[in-house]
């Protein structure tokens, strides 16, 4: 009696031919361990996919890299205000146009928190001591924010006129 409670046994899909789907059902419970296997990291699963379709932390970290760069090349060559907002529009098009998936968010954070940071640093002793450098490192944070949006999005706009079919 006790060997029958404890038995499994293999239930087939498809039951004409045989084919056993490897899926144990306890005879007792009436359950199938692959059923609660998945019910019980379904929600979490679920979840996490859909954040790392939002979100890709390996996607920020590149991008943030490509900006940083972009950032430093640009005011390296052309020392003037606004060339550091070039830079990152040029690094974030070089981004969206090699990303293969739609990734913005990872490349508008990535651009606002390069270029606040820039900000931040060029104009340090104003921002702690004066009453408008953090205003000022908020603006530079928005219009990087919003200058590597429309990087990606060109350079995606560009992928997809080099990759459709004519």
């Amino acid at each position: 009696m006790s060997d029958e409670r404890s038995r499994t046994v293999d239930r087939g899909r498809s039951g004409s031919t045989g084919d056993v789907s490897g899926s144990e059902f306890d005879i007792e419970t009436g359950v199938d361990e692959r059923d609660v296997d998945a019910a019980s990291g379904g929600l979490r699963s679920r979840v996490g996919s859909r954040a790392s379709q939002l979100f890709s932390p390996r996607y920020f970290v590149a991008a943030l890299l490509l900006t940083a760069g972009g950032l430093f090349a640009a005011n390296a060559l052309v020392p003037l205000p606004l060339s550091g907002l070039v830079g990152v529009f040029v690094a974030t098009f070089a981004f969206g146009l090699v990303a293969s998936e739609s990734r913005y968010a990872e490349a508008t954070i990535a651009g606002g928190a390069v270029v606040g940071a820039s900000v931040l640093l060029d104009y340090l002793v104003v921002s702690v001591l004066g009453g408008f450098g953090l205003p000022l490192v908020a603006i530079g944070a928005l219009a990087g924010g919003a200058v590597a949006a429309l990087g990606t999005y060109f350079g995606r706009d560009l992928r997809a006129g080099l990759t459709r079919d004519i």
